[in-house]
């Protein structure tokens, strides 16, 4: 029998596990420019390339180009003639203006608007802005102007949090460059989502999965989709996996430090979040003072998970790095500044100094308790257009309201009228928890 589980290049289609409220706020094209920030090979490219099979697109891949924005010019005009076939309201390549990169999406832009149709920039390895903008700054005050001025184009650039260094290049001559984006996490899988994936439930042939082994391998990964690939395909015997034993787990690890996967990330961690690391690895509490947007961001990129009361590494695999193999003297790729803005702005619900975490907890109120139908019916109560808030889902729409709720001032009416619509929920509790927002 075949194995079916991928562990190189990105996957779609069937092979796409998850993700479906992020892809359908992206499909929804509500957010003219959005930032997926996530880890290394937690699947940014697959998650582009399945918004690829759904609406009209161009992929363009930044690290190929080098950084070189005459390869990018390159790559659009080969994307608009491999996509002209299909999308017959594209220009033709000999059409295109001989100008530069924003130029040209300039072009397109005003052609999709024409047409009525909306045209996605999807930008793999952003990360490579930095390098672009080293050399001149002004280059993103012109893609964030392409952003801003382009009503067909939506842009999705997907990177790792390298990119939050672009807003120290371009704070000084203007807002910062990421401002101008909406931030998303990419993170683990849920844990429906990782056994999916593991019983390949949407493939032609599912695999035979016990329900303890199940749940031992999304403890050992905490939901990381190639950490579940990997295992799989090492696990997977006639149609079933076996149980891993300590070479199979040796194996992995090293499959994860030979790629760079787990020194990238750590480099990739300003030096407030290799304390956190250093002290949960030593077994200690976070030092304290530590601030929770540190403690939100990790989390939700599936670097540190909850654990009872506090937190742990993310996986096990990393924690076994973290402790065997971490150079905790090494220089960090980031700052703390960068990375503090890029954790601000991705969670825009948890904005204010010392209620990020109780903005978090009402969000998760009203996804628990709430269905789709009765947030719209809040909305309407408190005078907001549910319309005008992306959400295709509950969970989507619920953090939309919060952050509308921090961002207006209204979170003390959210509580009020959740009150009245739903009394049966113990608004007390929460309430004392953000009557400071």
């Amino acid at each position: 029998m075949i194995n079916p589980y991928v562990t190189s290049g990105p996957v779609t289609g069937a092979d796409f596990y998850g993700r479906q409220d992020l892809l359908g706020e992206i499909a929804a094209g509500r957010c003219h420019g959005t930032y997926i920030l996530g880890t290394r090979q937690v699947g940014k490219t697959s998650l582009l390339r399945q918004v690829e099979t759904q609406v009209p697109a161009i992929f363009l891949d930044l690290q190929w180009a080098g950084g070189r924005l005459e390869d990018l010019v390159r790559q659009v005009k080969r994307e608009v003639r491999r996509k002209q076939r299909n999308r017959p309201w594209l220009p033709r390549e000999e059409d295109l203006p001989a100008g530069d990169l924003f130029d040209l999406l300039a072009a397109l832009d005003e052609q999709a608007d024409g047409a009525g149709e909306r045209l996605w920039v999807l930008m793999d390895e952003a990360e490579i802005w930095v390098r672009i903008a080293r050399a001149d700054p002004q280059v993103l005050h012109r893609l964030r102007g392409t952003v801003q001025n382009c009503p067909a184009l939506r842009v999705v650039l997907a990177a790792a949090k390298r990119l939050s260094e672009v807003n120290t290049l371009t704070g000084e001559t203007g807002s910062p460059f990421l401002s101008g984006f909406a931030m998303r996490y990419l993170g683990p899988l849920s844990q429906q989502d990782g056994a999916s994936l593991l019983r390949q439930e949407q493939g032609p042939t599912p695999v035979a999965v016990d329900d303890g082994l199940l749940a031992h391998l999304l403890s050992l990964t905490s939901g990381h989709p190639l950490l579940l690939q990997l295992l799989g395909e090492r696990l997977y015997e006639d149609g079933r996996l076996r149980w891993p034993t300590e070479g199979d787990l040796v194996g992995i690890l090293d499959q994860m430090v030979k790629t760079g996967i787990f020194p990238h990330d750590f480099a990739a961690l300003a030096n407030p979040e290799r304390a956190i690391l250093h002290a949960l690895s030593s077994g200690q509490p976070p030092p304290a003072g530590t601030d929770p947007a540190y403690l939100h961001g990790l989390t939700a990129l599936g670097i540190l998970r909850h654990e009872g009361d506090g937190y742990a590494i993310g996986n096990d695999f990393f924690a076994r790095w973290l402790r065997e193999q971490a150079d905790w003297e090494a220089k960090s790729e980031v700052s703390a500044e960068g990375t503090l803005a890029v954790y601000t702005q991705a969670e825009p619900e948890m904005a204010l100094t010392g209620t990020k975490e109780h903005a978090v907890r009402l969000r998760r109120t009203l996804v628990a308790r709430f269905d789709k139908s009765e947030l719209c019916t809040l909305c309407f109560e408190m005078g907001i257009e549910s319309e005008n808030l992306p959400g295709e889902t509950r969970e989507v729409l619920a953090r939309e309201l919060v952050a509308y709720c921090v961002r207006h001032g209204q979170i003390p009416k959210l509580v009020e009228v959740g009150r009245r619509l739903r009394p049966d929920i113990s608004w007390e509790d929460v309430h004392e928890e953000i009557k400071t927002l």
